[in-house]
């Protein structure tokens, strides 16, 4: 199982809420496939798929991080793979970091 968790920060009013979760919704229905959020919290999103999901996951989180409008609310995100524990990252961590 592979899943994308982020939390948005609790101070983001509910209307740029909604915009984010709309983005992140479009963000993980791409050319790969659908991933549908499965949180019931409203500052968390949740998108987790099987190994048939492996891209379309890949693709949305690589879509987000380029909407710096959404970035910029997020408070943390990971990337969890629960087969490969050593796969998981911070991804606003890995963001930082350069590349060559």
């Amino acid at each position: 199982m592979y899943r994308n968790v982020i939390d948005i920060h609790k101070e983001v009013p509910s209307d740029i809420l909604k915009v984010l979760a709309m983005m992140a919704d479009r963000a993980f229905d791409n050319r790969a496939g659908k991933v549908k959020n499965v949180s019931d919290c409203p500052y968390r999103f949740i998108y987790e798929g099987g190994e048939r999901d492996y891209g379309c996951l890949n693709l949305g989180m690589l879509s987000l991080c380029e909407e710096k409008a959404f970035v910029s609310n997020v408070l943390n995100w990971n990337w969890i793979d629960e087969d490969e524990p050593d796969e998981s990252c911070d991804v606003l961590k890995e963001m930082l970091i350069p590349v060559r």
